[in-house]
């Protein structure tokens, strides 16, 4: 059987993402193992890696559900430690993040949903494109990534863990001159690009569901 390895910026299991790649995966026969970047860190650890003023802000969950926010630069070595203890059981490994994370290393393929995106959108040469983020700190980051991929881009910020799909709802309604949406975080799930979807009468990519399309692709025999 093959086996993938999904690594969280959070704690795992995963189980809000998770059950849902594993739905298209499908009939694929493979196991998942799974990786935090948080899972042996203490409360006051985990707080240490908060990020600070001008700091690349990530965000993610713990175990129990609840939100946290850290700084790109300092869970990068707690993700490769992920990534090396993973790499000897596993054919593949995929990230559950949609940061951007270039200095990262495997001798396994690497499947980052960030980069799946920004493909995926730059392929469909769309002009006007809406974003949805967790945090308002993410707007200038957000708008580095995705400004050269279409020239009128619309942010709003709505977090998948803290924000209620009506809160997402009306958010969405404002995205309905967009020719696409994007929801970049790996923390919405299907349901909200349900909601999106209605609100906005638009087409949604959420990263998780592409990435797991993407991996049904490689593992399949």
């Amino acid at each position: 059987m093959r086996k993938i390895g999904l690594i969280t910026i959070g704690q795992s299991p995963r189980v809000d993402v998770v059950p849902e790649i594993k739905e298209v995966l499908g009939d694929v026969k493979v196991e998942v193992v799974e990786c935090g970047a948080l899972d042996k860190l203490s409360k006051d650890e985990i707080r240490a890696l908060a990020p600070g003023e001008g700091e690349y802000v990530l965000v993610t969950r713990l175990r129990d559900g609840t939100e946290v926010r850290v700084a790109r630069e300092k869970i990068l070595p707690l993700m490769q430690r992920c990534i090396d203890s993973l790499e000897p059981l596993v054919d593949m490994v995929g990230l559950l993040c949609t940061g951007e994370f270039p200095e990262l290393k495997s001798r396994k393929l690497l499947v980052e949903p960030s980069d799946l995106l920004l493909k995926v959108v730059e392929s469909l040469r769309v002009s006007r494109l809406g974003v949805v983020i967790p945090d308002p700190k993410q707007v200038d980051l957000t708008r580095r990534k995705w400004g050269h991929v279409a020239p009128d881009l619309k942010i709003i910020s709505v977090s998948p863990y803290t924000g209620t799909l009506e809160d997402l709802r009306k958010a969405s309604e404002g995205l309905s001159d967009r020719d696409l949406i994007v929801l970049d975080c790996i923390g919405f799930s299907t349901e909200a690009k349900r909601v999106v979807a209605a609100a906005s009468g638009k087409p949604v990519l959420i990263p998780r569901t592409l990435m797991a399309r993407v991996l049904r692709e490689l593992l399949e025999v």
